[in-house]
């Protein structure tokens, strides 16, 4: 049973555990809240990137004498020794009575143990306040946790006919400038942004978050899927921030470029991301890297800018070969939102695959 205050205060950590951004992975994004035995809001904190403070430390430094106190928390407080020490002793040795928690932590670290931790030492533990709130906050964490694999966001655009470049090659501008501030947003949410060699080459694109506020720091990772060589005139081996070339074997590359060689697959791939840090990886194509993405059921999330244009048949299509002969293996899309930007819409979900 959740008292008002305890939404109150969950809402609230919620919403101060977006704080963290994408510098907290591999590690969740994770608000703390801390309310008074008469329900008013005496601190707060969240977890600001990884390898620093958690919220529940950082809302019990602000707060003072917290005996009798409830913390409310997004996930399940940890219990083990990471970088930092365990949360939840610092809660139990705090004074605090009662704990909620918006959701048990799946890592199987943690996995219910901090909970039980807490209630073996006499605090009231309730949990389920904003589930569904929390596992949308950590989505990429979840998935992370449940596939050892980064999250993926494919993004395509095109014409109402699915074209994405004219019979000429040419592909600038489609879709229109709101459209394209979008995409820069994209790239600053994203820990990198992954495309095919032919898409560097054809495009020439400079893959950095533009026309938005983006520290330099914070410009995604560039990963290019190579197969022969690239020309250093590249964009790509020319704008802030770091290039990585995917290759069978080493090329001649910029310095400044990291190879990483011996991957023989996209799944493998996203699990080097992964343990890179790289929880969620942008993918801005070509065609036919978004189509083995899919093919692969490796894409958890698909945008779709569609231009009010038509280019006809003689146009190049948004995307590759699927291999789909009949209907009822048409790949559909479910928790589907449509939105009006400038004169395109932005169509965007989960892919539902089908089953083998």
């Amino acid at each position: 049973m959740f008292i008002k205050p305890e939404y109150y205060a969950m809402k609230r950590a919620v919403k101060i555990a977006v704080g963290g951004g994408k510098k907290v992975f591999p590690n969740p994004r994770v608000g703390a809240v801390i309310i008074s035995p008469k329900g008013e809001v005496i601190a707060e904190g969240f977890h600001a990137f990884h390898g620093g403070a958690h919220a529940e430390i950082n809302a019990l430094e602000k707060a003072g004498d917290v005996r009798g106190c409830t913390m409310v928390v997004t996930l399940e407080p940890c219990s083990h020794h990471g970088k930092t020490p365990p949360c939840v002793e610092a809660i139990a040795n705090s004074g605090i009575s009662r704990v909620v928690v918006g959701l048990t932590d799946p890592n199987p670290l943690v996995a219910g143990e901090g909970i039980k931790f807490l209630r073996n030492r006499d605090i009231d533990v309730e949990v389920g306040l904003f589930k569904e709130e929390v596992e949308k906050l950590n989505e990429i964490y979840l998935h992370y946790i449940a596939t050892g694999r980064s999250f993926v966001h494919l993004k395509m655009a095109g014409t109402l006919d699915g074209r994405s470049a004219a019979a000429d090659g040419s592909s600038r501008w489609i879709t229109g400038a709101e459209s394209r501030k979008r995409v820069h947003e994209f790239r600053r949410n994203s820990h990198a942004v992954l495309v095919g060699r032919g898409t560097a080459v054809a495009d020439d694109p400079e893959l950095t978050a533009r026309d938005v506020q983006c520290a330099p720091e914070d410009q995604p990772v560039r990963i290019i899927i190579a197969g022969s060589e690239m020309p250093y005139s590249l964009k790509l081996f020319n704008s802030p921030g770091k290039t990585v070339v995917v290759t069978d074997q080493r090329r001649d590359l910029p310095g400044s470029v990291d190879v990483w060689q011996g991957i023989e697959s996209l799944a493998q791939l996203l699990a080097k991301t992964a343990e890179e840090g790289l929880g969620l990886v942008l993918c801005e194509g070509g065609s036919s890297l978004a189509a083995s993405l899919l093919k692969e059921h490796l894409v958890d999330k698909l945008s779709i800018f569609t231009a009010s244009a038509v280019l006809g048949s003689r146009g190049f299509p948004m995307l590759g070969d699927l291999k789909i002969e009949s209907i009822g293996d048409i790949l559909r899309m479910e928790n589907v939102t449509f939105t009006r930007i400038g004169d395109d819409t932005l169509t965007e979900g989960q892919v539902v695959y089908w089953t083998d």
